[in-house]
C-alpha cells in the first residue's frame, strides 16, 4: 500500500452563520470573522502536529462579507513561515491566470520553498467570480480544452528551463519563453487535477495528472470507487500506467468524543447548502447522510471512514476541520487517528 498522507485545508474565508442558522460557507461553519492571526495559527498548528501539506482553494469572494485570501499570495506566505509542510492549490482556476505566468510562478515557489509545491489545477466553475472580476466564462468543454493546453504548456516550459519553450495551441501561444530557474522537483512539481466529468475531465487526469482530487460532494466510497475505475479505463485508452496516479479525498472532518459538540456542528452544517453552479448535488440533510460523505465522529469512527477510502484507492486526505478556529478536532485527529496509519 502507498504511504498515506494527511493534509490540512487552510481556512481562507469565514463561514459562520451571519443572520440566520445556515452557514455562509459549509467549509468553515464555526469561523466568524476572517483573521490573519487565526488562519496563520491554524497552519502552524497543522505543521506542528505533523500534517504533510497545507492546501488553499482558489476563490476570491466565497466567505462571510465576501472576504477571502487570494490563493497564490497566501501559498507564498505559507511557504515562507513553514519548513516541513508542502503547499498546494486546491485547485487553481485555469482561467484566472495566464498559464505561461503560472509556469514561472510555480517554478519560483518551488525553488524558494525548496521543492514543497504541489500544483492543483481545475477548469473553473464559479461564474459569479468571472462576472465580478471581468473574466470570460466559456462553456464547459472549452474551459476543459484550455486546461488541457495549459498543462501541456506548463510541462513544456518547465522542461525547457532557460532554453525557452514555444507552444502554438488553439487557446494559448508562447514563443521562446524561458523558465529559469526551473523547478527544484524532478521532473516538475506534482500536478493535481480536480474535477468529476467522466468523459473529458477524468480523461485529462489520465493523460496529465500525478494526482486526482475528488471534491467534498463526491467523497463517498461508492463514488470514489466508480470514478477511480473510470480513470483507470481512460489510462488504458491513453496508454498510461494507472499506478502512476494517486487519488486524494478532500472533505469535512468532525473529530470529537463530545457528542454535544458533534450535534452542534451538524445542526449548523445540515442540510448542506450548495452553490447553484453545482450539478448532480447529493442530498446531505441528516447525520446518516453526512456519515456517507464526511470523516466524522470519534477517532475510531474517523479511522474506519478513512480505511474504507483507502480500500477504494485513496492515499491523500485533505481535511477541512470544521470546528476551526478551535484546534481540538485537529489535535485529536493527529493524536489518535493519524498514528493508526503510520
Amino acid at each position: 500500500m502507498s504511504e498515506i498522507s494527511f493534509e490540512y485545508n487552510a481556512p481562507v474565508f469565514a463561514g459562520a452563520p451571519e443572520n440566520g442558522s445556515e452557514p455562509v460557507h459549509r467549509d468553515t461553519p464555526s469561523y466568524e470573522r476572517l483573521d490573519w492571526a487565526e488562519t496563520k495559527a491554524g497552519v502552524l498548528k497543522a505543521e506542528a502536529l505533523g500534517f504533510d501539506a497545507v492546501w488553499a482553494p482558489d476563490h476570491l469572494m466565497l466567505g462571510r462579507d465576501r472576504a477571502e485570501y487570494e490563493c497564490w499570495t497566501l501559498l507564498s506566505a505559507i511557504a515562507g513561515f513553514t519548513e516541513d509542510v508542502n503547499v498546494g492549490s486546491l485547485v487553481l482556476c485555469n482561467d484566472y491566470r495566464n498559464p505561461a505566468l503560472v509556469a514561472k510562478m510555480a517554478a519560483t515557489l518551488d525553488v524558494v520553498s525548496e521543492g514543497r509545491l504541489e500544483l492543483g489545477l481545475g477548469a473553473g466553475w464559479h461564474d459569479p467570480e468571472y462576472d465580478a472580476y471581468g473574466w470570460e466564462y466559456r462553456d464547459g468543454f472549452e474551459r476543459l480544452m484550455r486546461l488541457d493546453e495549459s498543462i501541456r504548456l506548463l510541462k513544456r516550459m518547465w522542461a525547457a528551463g532557460g532554453d525557452g519553450a514555444s507552444f502554438d495551441g488553439d487557446h494559448y501561444r508562447i514563443e521562446d519563453a524561458p523558465c529559469a530557474p526551473a523547478p527544484v522537483q524532478d521532473p516538475h512539481p506534482p500536478i493535481l487535477v480536480g474535477g468529476q466529468g467522466e468523459e473529458v475531465t477524468l480523461k485529462l487526469v489520465a493523460k496529465h495528472a500525478d494526482v486526482w482530487n475528488t471534491d467534498v460532494f463526491n467523497g463517498d466510497v461508492a463514488t470514489l470507487e466508480h470514478k477511480i475505475g473510470v480513470i483507470e479505463d481512460h489510462c488504458e485508452t491513453v496508454g498510461r500506467d494507472p499506478g502512476e496516479i494517486e487519488y486524494s479525498w478532500d472533505g469535512h472532518v468532525l473529530c470529537t468524543r463530545d457528542e454535544a459538540k458533534l450535534d452542534r456542528l451538524l445542526d449548523v452544517m445540515l442540510p448542506i447548502q450548495f452553490e447553484s453552479e453545482y450539478t448532480d448535488r447529493p442530498d446531505i440533510a441528516t447525520e446518516a447522510d453526512a456519515r456517507e460523505y464526511f470523516v466524522m465522529g470519534t477517532p475510531e469512527e474517523c479511522a474506519a471512514a478513512i480505511e474504507e477510502r483507502i480500500e477504494a484507492g485513496v492515499t491523500k486526505f485533505q481535511g477541512w476541520f470544521v470546528d476551526f478556529p478551535d484546534h481540538d478536532g485537529m489535535e485529536l485527529f493527529a493524536d489518535e487517528v493519524v498514528p493508526q496509519f503510520d
